[in-house]
């Protein structure tokens, strides 16, 4: 029997994502479900990205994922199209497969000098994308590319916080070298804070991404940062937005604006594959166990300051750490969080930092509904946390 097959388009956006999970969980009997990459992407919303990398991680870890199909014929096809950000990570998520070309030859043995090749120029900032910089750590990955060097000291041990400020200045400049003006001006006096985000939200992916909810080591496994400068007419993104209030008010915020009514922003995402937030924090096996509201009120709980009881893979008792992140981009950025269920935002801009009593007290918005009810969406593995941080004088 022929398995069916998921067929990746190449314009992908967060409500082509939100299609796609509801294909997974529509085929989720099916004997195996392959997935076919699209010759190239184009992704030009907040989250969407690494909203595309969870989404592979899913089908990955679903019971009946089956073969990656490749759109190319010939080798040096390969190359070129292996040079695009978004086919080596999904390569790496699903290197215990059948990778396929168009005509069904299995391609995995050309791939291993191609992929490593990557990861090198990708190591050492050498990529062709200017506008963004994509920090991979894979945990099944026995070879070194498990651990980043920009997060990981040579014993597999993080970083500290002052370490890695030093590691991620490069990575700070090359996304501001697509304007390096605004490097200079907005980002370059901005590298602590954004480093201090970048520190807090993937030590919690070695903390509490890395295993299960019973400390098992997830196989395969991806823990992330994603950096990009982004760059648009405010009025496009006002009419792109228009019917999410949420992020439409954001928007309409008085941002800073360019001479030529452009916005500039530096998104910031930490994707990890592994239980997920609620799972993690409530230690639950079955998130269908809980109400969706319930859910959310987790992911509130790990939001929350005084709050320590989540334990990690060294089986420490930890806060998650996200309260300093609500802190440091309070009065500017925007987030959203999606994890398990739910796709939740928060506007930081409008509604600044507040410190809470307790975690009831934490304003959480629904990604679709724009008001406190929330969807409840098919699952997705893991979590991700992306911020956008408005760049310019104001």
């Amino acid at each position: 029997m022929n398995n069916k097959q998921l067929k990746i388009k190449q314009n992908i956006t967060l409500a082509y994502l939100n299609e796609l999970y509801q294909k997974l969980e529509k085929f989720s009997n099916e004997n195996l479900l392959d997935l076919v990459l699209p010759t190239k992407i184009t992704h030009k919303d907040f989250s969407v990205f690494p909203s595309f990398l969870q989404f592979i991680a899913t089908w990955v870890r679903q019971p009946n994922s089956g073969n990656l199909y490749l759109p190319i014929t010939e080798f040096k096809n390969l190359e070129e199209y292996l040079d695009q950000e978004f086919v080596y990570p999904i390569v790496v998520l699903s290197w215990e497969k059948k990778i396929f070309n168009t005509e069904g030859k299995n391609i995995k043995s050309l791939l291993k000098g191609l992929s490593k090749d990557y990861f090198s120029r990708m190591e050492y900032l050498k990529l062709k994308q200017n506008d963004s910089v994509p920090i991979y750590c894979f945990d099944h990955d026995l070879s070194k590319r498990g651990y980043s060097r920009f997060f990981y000291n040579s014993d597999k041990s993080l970083v500290s916080e002052e370490e890695l400020d030093f590691n991620l200045y490069p990575v700070f400049k090359k996304v501001g070298s697509f304007n390096k003006g605004v490097f200079q001006n907005s980002i370059k006096n901005k590298i602590d804070d954004f480093s201090k985000i970048t520190h807090e939200l993937f030590f919690n992916t070695d903390e509490h991404a890395r295993t299960d909810i019973d400390f098992q080591n997830l196989y395969p496994n991806i823990r992330a940062a994603y950096f990009r400068f982004q760059k648009r007419k405010l009025n496009s993104y006002l009419n792109q937005y228009k019917d999410s209030n949420t992020l439409y008010k954001y928007l309409n915020s008085n941002l800073p604006l360019n001479e030529n009514s452009e916005v500039y922003f530096l998104e910031i995402s930490i994707l990890d594959s592994g239980p997920g937030l609620a799972r993690r924090y409530g230690n639950i096996t079955d998130l269908n166990s809980i109400s969706i509201n319930r859910e959310v009120e987790l992911i509130k709980e790990c939001l929350y300051k005084h709050n320590t009881s989540s334990v990690g893979i060294r089986k420490e008792r930890k806060g998650l750490g996200l309260d300093r992140v609500l802190k440091t981009i309070s009065g500017k950025g925007f987030l959203r969080i999606k994890s398990g269920r739910v796709d939740v935002i928060r506007d930081m801009r409008n509604k600044p930092y507040v410190r809470s009593e307790n975690s009831v007290g934490i304003k959480l918005t629904d990604w679709n509904n724009s008001d406190n009810t929330f969807s409840e969406h098919p699952e997705c593995s893991g979590s991700l946390i992306s911020l956008i941080y408005p760049l310019g004088n104001e």
